[in-house]
């Protein structure tokens, strides 16, 4: 075996003690624990929300819409988590990944899918509502996961999310009116 290759298995017997060990964590501290109920629930309470609320008409603009936004959430979750900016505690699974899968996944997109559908007709108006959600979510649903335990930060603010959120909303919408404009 070359060095390289044992330097691999080494890194990757760590990182087998470590999802053990993560494992164990999960049983012992998160499952069924009152955060866990909550992140199930609203997960599926705010799909069924958005299944009763969206524009049947633009139901494929406006998933595409979440897709996108579920996409890139994930991604930049991803390289927040894995360079130590947060962590989530609670988790619904184990493994998911991204960790917060709820948050990802569900309550981002699902809250800009309804705001793409109610304001996205027009781009002032949707900047205007992006400025509010965003200031929202950051600043109001961000702590009250922290105070709740569900997401620790370590070299990250709240109010870090609040611009970031209003641009990802609108490259996400430029970027489904261009391919929708395309397909057309």
């Amino acid at each position: 075996m070359t060095k390289k290759m044992l330097l691999f298995k080494d890194v990757q017997d760590k990182r087998m003690d470590f999802i053990k060990s993560f494992h164990e964590y999960w049983i012992n501290n998160d499952l069924f624990s009152w955060q866990w109920w909550f992140l199930l629930l609203t997960t599926i309470l705010t799909w069924i929300v958005w299944v009763k609320t969206v524009d049947k008409k633009r139901t494929h603009l406006i998933l595409n819409y979440g897709l996108f936004f579920g996409i890139f959430s994930f991604v930049f979750d991803m390289i927040g988590v894995n360079h130590g900016a947060w962590a989530y505690p609670i988790r619904l699974y184990w493994a998911f990944i991204p960790p917060l899968l709820p948050f990802d996944l569900t309550y981002l997109p699902v809250i800009f899918m309804v705001t793409y559908q109610r304001y996205g007709q027009r781009w002032f108006s949707f900047i205007l509502a992006l400025i509010v959600i965003s200031a929202v979510i950051s600043l109001l649903i961000e702590p009250l996961f922290h105070w709740m335990g569900i997401y620790v930060m370590y070299k990250w603010k709240y109010i870090y999310s609040f611009p970031l959120y209003i641009l990802l909303a609108s490259f996400v919408k430029f970027l489904v009116e261009l391919i929708n404009k395309k397909l057309l």
